[in-house]
């Protein structure tokens, strides 16, 4: 594997960890019983969505990486339920 490669994969890696914190520690303060499936569906989603902040270097190819961290930290922490109305929020809808 090249070093390129293996920075690819490594701010992956660092990109799905804050997504996974954040969304456990969003998880955590809730009120909601906790059950094995949820706290794991959870986790997965909010891994999903912390590597999804890779794809801000198409609308910004030069996003330092501090920033992409940022922005999985900030979508991990809405969930899935919570970009979804902020996108409504944002088309005009409800």
């Amino acid at each position: 594997m090249t070093p390129e490669e293996q920075q690819v994969w490594s701010r992956f890696g660092v990109l799905g960890l804050a997504g996974f914190l954040a969304g456990i520690g969003v998880l955590l303060a809730s009120r909601e019983t906790l059950t094995m499936r949820i706290v794991v569906g959870r986790a997965l989603s909010s891994v999903m969505l912390g590597i999804g902040a890779a794809s801000a270097l198409t609308f910004f190819p030069l996003l330092a990486f501090e920033a992409q961290v940022g922005i999985a930290c900030l979508t991990a922490s809405l969930g899935t339920s919570g970009l979804e109305r902020l996108i409504q929020t944002l088309r005009g809808g409800k």
